[in-house]
């Protein structure tokens, strides 16, 4: 089964109140400082208490570091922290935050000044949470509709622009900021279909700014089943994500394939196109979009942009995924790629066909032999080594 977080109860949205949620469910705030410093060379010290909020306890964090040793913005670390265990994670929250600055700008910039980005703050805090999930080995994170308060000083635009796609609830006031509203907008899935869920445990978190208030976010973990599959380890992860659908019986058929890149370079999971007839039996074209519910604006947007389209529906949808990973096996054509698949007790390896094309064309060799060295040399790697 796979583990899931679900945020069943968020009255504020902020880096600390989510941090200090996950350290109540588990993550040892030891080990991440750790992990702070081995990654990033940052310094930190996560300062844990307690209190009591309606009568249940709340756990708070303050934390201590030396600031030279954060950097600017996440992206000041060589390659984006590329080579950390939540690389992933904290590209995901990164490239979404950086869009939406772009977008509220209207520029195609891909690098936003520091205070854009709101600086070694919210660095830091990206930095901690993705740590921390990855931590938790949740691999699905889901919320429940998030707090908007009305007002440009309760909801700044970036913080707004960060939750279209997201379900809102309209509230008088809730503490929010960038780091945390950044975070979950970019690695939430939304809503969960708690009937397959099995809940393990859970933890609250409180902004210790706002004590008085109250405001509290309850993170639930356990395992995400599925109806069928689970015995045989079938399943390794997948969760509720948006179906984006339209169909288009007016555009020069030329753009299509550019159409489909915008939306995979934007965050889509995976675009199709499948021939229609419609009505009055015309040819068109059904384009298809499987896309994580926080991106569900903003891919919206992009179709109809990019699209003659007047109208397009929306779904939700469950998944399901095997687990895989990537390795590289040497060939007598170099170093391949692969995408290594499991399955039960069973692995199946799928070659990279871009790694694979390149080196057909400089070795002068049908395609077909380069793949066919690609899965005798995955054959010889001994299991352990790989992924």
């Amino acid at each position: 089964m796979a583990l899931a977080g679900y945020f069943d109860q968020l009255s504020g949205l902020t880096a600390d109140m989510l941090l200090a949620a996950m350290i109540d469910a588990g993550v040892d705030p030891i080990a991440l400082e750790a992990a702070m410093k081995s990654h990033h060379g940052v310094d930190c010290g996560i300062n844990v208490t307690e209190g009591r909020v309606a009568g249940n306890r709340v756990t708070y964090t303050t934390l201590s570091c030396a600031e030279a040793s954060v950097p600017e913005t996440c992206r000041a670390m060589p390659g984006g922290g590329a080579d950390t265990p939540a690389a992933v994670l904290i590209g995901r929250v990164i490239d979404h935050l950086e869009k939406n600055v772009n977008g509220l700008r209207g520029t195609e910039d891909l690098a936003p000044t520091m205070e854009a980005l709101g600086g070694r703050r919210t660095a830091l805090r990206i930095l901690l949470l993705c740590n921390a999930l990855h931590l938790l080995g949740i691999e699905s994170l889901h919320h429940v509709a998030l707090p908007f308060a009305a007002g440009i000083e309760s909801t700044p635009p970036l913080q707004a622009a960060l939750m279209r796609g997201a379900a809102i609830k309209p509230v008088d006031h809730a503490p929010i900021d960038l780091p945390g509203c950044a975070f979950l907008t970019a690695l939430s899935a939304g809503p969960m279909n708690t009937a397959g869920f099995t809940l393990r445990n859970m933890g609250y978190g409180g902004d210790d700014a706002d004590r008085g208030d109250g405001h509290v976010a309850r993170l639930c973990t356990g395992e995400a089943g599925e109806e069928a599959g689970e015995e045989a380890g079938e399943v390794a992860g997948g969760g509720s994500v948006q179906i984006l659908e339209t169909q288009i019986d007016d555009m020069n058929p030329q753009f299509y394939g550019h159409v489909v890149d915008l939306l995979l370079e934007a965050g889509a999971l995976d675009a199709f196109l499948t021939p229609v007839i419609m009505k009055k039996n015309r040819p068109g074209v059904l384009l298809t979009v499987l896309a994580p519910a926080a991106l569900t604006g903003r891919l919206s947007g992009l179709i109809f942009r990019e699209t003659t389209t007047i109208g397009l529906r929306t779904y939700p949808v469950s998944r399901r995924v095997l687990p895989r990973s990537e390795a590289v096996v040497e060939t007598r054509y170099g170093a391949i790629r692969i995408k290594v698949v499991e399955h039960g007790d069973s692995r199946r390896y799928t070659p990279e066909y871009e790694d694979c094309r390149q080196a057909a064309l400089s070795s002068g060799v049908p395609l077909a032999d380069v793949y066919a060295a690609v899965r005798e040399a995955a054959g010889r790697v001994a299991p352990d080594h790989l992924p």
